[in-house]
This record gives C-alpha cells, sequence and structure tokens, in this order.
C-alpha cells in the first residue's frame, strides 16, 4: 500500500520540478538581460546557456566592420579600430599588418628574434582592450616584438598560414601557439577552397540572420531542462590529450618555414575543461616544440562568456615570462 501512496505523488513532484526549472530559467535570463550575473553556480549556467544558445552573445567574425574576406583564410582582420562588446565588456580590438595592434618597442629592433603568438580568441584577446592581452603585456616585460597574429574561431591550420602569409618569418625566431581542444576539427578537415566557395562561406558569416525568438526560446528551454540534472551527476570535464597532440605534430610538420622556430604551446579551453595529460617541458624526438601546462584558473575568465578577462591575461604573460625568457 506504501509503494501506491507513493506512486501517486510521482506525477505532483514531477510538475513542481518543471515548475521551479521553470521559474529559475525566467529568472536567470531576465538578469543576463538586464547584465546581472549574481554569483549562483545553478544561475551563471542557465545564464551561459542563454548567451550561448540563446543568440545574446555577438561573435567578432560575424561583423563586416572587423573582418575582410580573404580567399584562403575565409576572413582577416581589417587594419582598423571596431568596437566589440557583449554582456560582460565593451572594447575596441585594432589589428594592423602587425596583427593586433601594440607599441611595439622597434620595428627594427631584435630582427630575427622577435615572437609571434598565433591562436583564436583567446589569443587575439576576445573581450579585452589592446594593452591588456598578454601578447601586449609579455612585450613589455622582455622589451622584444610580439606579433599578435591570432584570429578569433580559427584552427592551427588557418593560424599557420596567416603566420605564413604575414611576412614576418624572417624577423622572428620564437612562435606561440594557443590552442584550444575546439582546433581539433578543423585541423582534421581544413583546407583551401577555390575563391568563390571561400567568398560564400565569408558572406554566411558577415550576413548571418539572428534566430526567431521563438526558436532561440525552444533551443535554450531543450538545454537548460539537462541542467539541474547535469550538476547533480557531476559529470567529468577533463579530455584526453593524445589525439590532439599528434594531430598537431602532423599539422606543424607541413609548415618545415614554422618547424626551424622555437615553438612553445600551451592551452586554454575555458573554464571548467582541462586536459588531463597534456605535456610538459619539451617534447621528445623534436628538439624545438616545447609545451606549457600554464595552470589557469577559472576566475581568469569572464563568469559567462568564458574567454579570459584581462586579469587571465596578465596571468598568462607572467607565466610565459617565466618560460621563455
Amino acid at each position: 500500500m506504501k509503494f501506491f501512496k507513493i506512486i501517486k505523488y510521482i506525477p505532483l513532484v514531477i510538475i513542481n520540478y518543471f515548475l521551479l526549472f521553470f521559474l529559475i530559467y525566467i529568472i536567470s535570463g531576465y538578469l543576463l538581460l538586464r547584465g546581472i550575473t549574481p554569483k549562483s553556480k545553478l544561475i551563471n549556467t542557465y545564464q551561459v546557456n542563454f548567451y550561448l544558445e540563446g543568440g545574446v552573445r555577438n561573435l567578432w567574425q560575424n561583423n563586416p566592420d572587423c573582418v575582410e574576406f580573404d580567399k584562403d583564410l575565409i576572413y582577416v582582420p581589417k587594419f582598423r579600430s571596431c568596437n566589440f562588446k557583449n554582456i560582460e565588456f565593451d572594447t575596441n580590438i585594432s589589428f594592423d599588418k602587425f596583427g593586433r595592434a601594440s607599441n611595439h618597442p622597434d620595428k627594427e629592433k631584435n630582427k630575427n628574434q622577435s615572437i609571434a603568438v598565433i591562436g583564436d580568441s583567446y589569443a587575439m584577446g576576445w573581450g579585452v582592450n589592446d594593452d591588456e592581452t598578454f601578447s601586449h603585456i609579455l612585450e613589455n616585460k622582455i622589451n622584444k616584438n610580439v606579433y599578435n597574429l591570432a584570429v578569433s574561431s580559427y584552427g592551427t591550420r588557418r593560424e599557420l598560414i596567416r603566420l605564413e602569409k604575414s611576412g614576418l618569418l624572417d624577423l622572428i625566431d620564437t612562435v606561440i601557439i594557443q590552442y584550444c581542444y575546439n582546433d581539433f576539427g578543423e585541423n582534421k578537415s581544413f583546407k583551401i577552397n577555390s575563391e568563390s566557395d571561400s567568398k560564400k562561406k565569408f558572406e554566411t558569416i558577415t550576413s548571418s540572420q539572428p534566430s526567431s525568438n521563438w526558436r532561440k526560446f525552444r533551443r535554450t528551454f531543450r538545454y537548460s531542462a539537462q541542467i539541474p540534472i547535469d550538476l547533480i551527476q557531476k559529470k567529468s570535464n577533463s579530455l584526453d590529450f593524445t589525439p590532439h597532440q599528434n594531430l598537431l605534430l602532423n599539422v606543424l610538420n607541413e609548415y618545415p618555414s614554422i618547424m626551424s622556430k622555437k615553438i612553445y604551446i600551451f592551452y586554454t579551453n575555458g573554464p571548467n575543461l582541462k586536459f588531463s595529460n597534456f605535456p610538459s617541458g619539451k617534447l621528445l624526438n623534436y628538439d624545438n616544440i616545447y609545451f606549457l601546462d600554464i595552470n589557469i584558473k577559472d576566475n581568469h575568465y569572464f563568469k559567462i562568456d568564458g574567454h579570459l578577462n584581462k586579469n587571465g591575461h596578465k596571468f598568462i604573460a607572467e607565466e610565459l615570462s617565466k618560460v621563455i625568457y
């Protein structure tokens, strides 16, 4: 009899769960749109879902004021300053022929001893101003030119192509590669397309239309329904780096002009996501490749956006300066 008494309450429990979930869902979205991010892991998790899946986030590479067409790379930064903002930041991002704009000590100084930084949005400095990127801070620390060629959403293949096309190879002796787990897909499949195909991809990126409000609601609601369960289950937040490393080395070996340089590789996957077996130190069988397992903390990232904040860039610059010079 007790069993049947319990059974009859199950629908009520399920209904209350979804009512509570829906209430938190609405409150989280409302607070996010007001720019309020309280110290609550549950609400912040909902807000991240809203931000990423609900069409709230602006993408730098979607802005035609910031990027222009390139037949090999699909898009590259325009040599200008453009405003880029989201809920947690409002920045001006500037580029010139040397990459993300910086007051290089002397363009001709330290010739053949300068550094190039390549990577994606983390290294580019998504969310911070020109003088707050780790490349700019590192440059001031070591008094050498550091050219930041990183571009949002590039994988390692496009990053290496951009470096080869930059005209800077004769000026540098060191390359810093910022790696991210999502580079794997592009490293596996990217190839230079015909100019017409690249043009179509560029037009798709820069003319993307936001989804309808109803579609955004359905998408965020569907993902959000799983959040309480995921928080209870505490799923593993670590990845095996082995397949990433093997593919990354294969890609690097395709670029002998870059493999002649000293190469430092570190990773940023965003908050709460680590590689379980990322190596540290000089790579066996390679005299010029060094892996740096920089212990980036969760508070070095924007709480909702997930990119490096200015403290994160400062921390990385400090760690790189210790190892490189």
